[in-house]
């Protein structure tokens, strides 16, 4: 990748930003970086780790700065969650650089497979008899078709109808849950860490129902090198990739290494704890342990990163154990 490219990261003090940033800046050191980061003192520290970064004080709310900045940028990055006003700003600034028609990659917008959970059913922990993995090849249309009420699903939908209509190729990027320690200078750990601690505190590891339900996984190292990896496949002219980048209605991509369910989960943890066995809970008191745990550890969405396989991608890191325990974190 040419010296002079520019890169504008957004989420860089995250854990999935954070990772992406340390990623990339291993993988093309002279590469310039600009970061969206809130605060003066955050962007220094981060530029003394990161000699090629240049921060952009403001907030996902500063549309015109997203603007401005995604204008000068080759290639834009949005680790910053689901937020359409900002990646539409972004789109914009793109925009204003891109040849109709040409719908070259310049976007990589961060989601996650929620969007395929059907809430409409009951929570029950157990993996259905008729759930089936999901293919970014073959379900490709029908992941961006999903009722828009859904996690992510309205966000999905609205950026891509926005990439369309402004002539700009963006991706999608959809991990599943994240293993191991995070790779960037600040936030280190994923909501991996607070069923460890639930679990330490009740003195017992537990699921919902059976706890058959299935995530697929990947590590955090591997979903930032993934990125990286798009990205540098984006940027190559097409004779030179390993083959098409699809973009927008084609640009659905997962992140996946392999299937954990949650009662494997909730066993690994119990024998690193030294706990008996693993207790069954009602979605009700998942709840009460969090807002959102029936929809942590009661539903699973299995993947398939087809699309990535073609091109030729393969993720480094397998044993989710190791990465569970890796540098002593306390996760599971």
């Amino acid at each position: 990748m040419p010296t002079s490219y520019c890169v504008f990261l957004t989420g860089a003090t995250g854990f999935v930003g954070g990772t992406i940033l340390s990623c990339l800046s291993k993988a093309h050191p002279s590469v310039r970086v600009k970061a969206l980061i809130r605060q003066e003192v955050v962007a220094k520290e981060l530029q003394s780790v990161y000699p090629n970064l240049t921060p952009i004080i403001g907030e996902l709310s500063s549309l015109s700065l997203l603007t401005s900045t995604a204008a000068e940028a080759d290639f834009v990055i949005h680790a910053g969650g689901d937020n359409v006003p900002a990646v539409c700003a972004i789109i914009d600034g793109l925009a204003s650089r891109t040849t109709i028609g040409s719908l070259l990659p310049r976007l990589i917008s961060l989601t996650g497979p929620r969007s395929l959970i059907d809430l409409s059913k009951p929570i029950t922990g157990n993996l259905g008899t008729s759930s089936r993995p999901w293919s970014d090849i073959t379900d490709a249309h029908a992941i961006l078709a999903v009722p828009k009420d859904r996690m992510h699903a309205g966000a999905d939908q609205a950026i891509i109808a926005h990439s369309a209509a402004k002539g700009v190729g963006t991706i999608l990027v959809s991990p599943g849950q994240l293993w191991g320690r995070g790779k960037g200078h600040l936030k280190k750990e994923s909501n991996a860490a607070f069923y460890y601690a639930t679990v330490k505190s009740r003195g017992r590891a537990f699921v919902i129902g059976e706890g058959t339900a299935t995530w697929s996984w990947s590590s955090i190292g591997d979903l930032g090198d993934a990125v990286v990896f798009l990205m540098e496949q984006a940027l190559l002219s097409e004779s030179e990739r390993r083959g098409q980048v699809g973009v927008n209605q084609n640009g659905y991509y997962f992140v996946s290494t392999g299937d954990l369910s949650m009662m494997d989960r909730a066993k690994a943890v119990s024998e690193r704890l030294g706990l008996g066995e693993v207790a069954s809970v009602s979605v009700e008191a998942a709840k009460e342990i969090h807002p959102f745990g029936p929809i942590m550890w009661g539903c699973g969405e299995r993947t398939r990163a087809d699309k990535l396989a073609e091109l030729g991608w393969r993720p480094q890191e397998t044993d989710w154990r190791a990465l569970m325990e890796e540098e002593g974190g306390e996760r599971a």
